[in-house]
């Protein structure tokens, strides 16, 4: 579920196209799910990529172009059965990496919102842009540019130690991307399951729970291989909202970690409401520790 928000994009976009809900999409309060939106934002960036370099440009040969960090906002419910339009613009560039922001839209309202830092890498880590890589994405959006926000999870527990909640999953084949390097939707799937198994064992009285951020940071991208460690916790609580911290790791050590703003609704008006007594206190039994 997501944020209602009547929120429009400032600037026309450099590229745009659009992409068709699927029935598969739908989560269990048949809305699309959030991890299938972010997976539209995917689409986006790389569409917008192909359209600039050519439609063999997805083959990495040399290097690994993948994200560094996604800052995701969920602004409204997206729907089954119309399209969303998605547009893409290139935000800054440097020599090892680049932002760029895709925005989507359904029947003329923003839906969602998302701005990624996209790096290169190889076996070996980080590596610079390639040169033509670098020329080839043109120029960044003209006009002042808010600076990147600190990242949430640099405050995350040093140690596994620190999470009040663990849980393994196997890796799956489906885990694989193109590369064979775990894939950047599989992460948001982690993160989300992670999220689930946390709020799941709360008891609402009654209230409704969405997303309303997710703000991830990669450490590295390697193959997929053994199970997936996922630690988690609740980061802080609000006067409405409340934040889950997570960390993915495998024997190659910690490959994601998110913070995920969650806020209360209630389910008549559906809009925010205070977090009630029993619940806050429920949350101070699951915080994080050792930040």
């Amino acid at each position: 579920m997501t944020r209602e928000d009547n929120t429009v994009a400032a600037a026309e976009p450099s590229f745009q196209f659009r992409i068709a809900p699927r029935f598969t999409d739908l989560d269990t309060w048949r809305h699309v799910n959030n991890s299938a939106i972010y997976q539209f934002h995917i689409e986006a960036r790389m569409q917008a990529y192909l359209d600039r370099f050519g439609g063999d440009a997805w083959y990495s040969d040399t290097v690994w172009l993948r994200p560094v960090r996604t800052m995701t906002h969920y602004q409204r419910v997206t729907h089954y059965g119309a399209d969303v339009e998605c547009h893409v613009r290139l935000l800054a560039k440097a020599t090892d990496s680049y932002r760029v922001r895709t925005e989507l839209f359904q029947h003329g309202h923003q839906v969602g919102v998302q701005e990624c830092v996209m790096g290169a890498f190889d076996h070996r880590g980080r590596q610079p842009l390639p040169a033509a890589m670098l020329a080839g994405l043109g120029a960044p959006q003209s006009g002042a540019l808010e600076p990147e926000p600190p990242s949430p999870v640099a405050d995350a527990p040093e140690t596994l130690d620190g999470y009040p909640i663990h849980r393994s999953l196997t890796a799956r084949y489906a885990d694989l991307d193109v590369d064979q390097l775990r894939a950047e939707r599989a992460s948001a799937r982690y993160m989300e399951q992670a999220r689930f198994g946390t709020i799941g064992k709360l008891d609402f009285g009654g209230l409704g729970i969405l997303i309303a951020a997710l703000d991830m940071s990669f450490h590295d991208h390697r193959p997929a291989v053994g199970a997936v460690t996922l630690a988690t916790g609740v980061s802080r609580v609000g006067n409405s909202s409340f934040n889950v911290m997570t960390t993915a790791m495998s024997e190659l050590g910690v490959h994601t970690t998110a913070d995920s703003v969650m806020v209360m609704i209630d389910q008549s008006s559906g809009r925010p409401t205070p977090i009630p007594d029993s619940l806050r206190a429920q949350l101070r039994e699951m915080m994080v520790s050792g930040r």
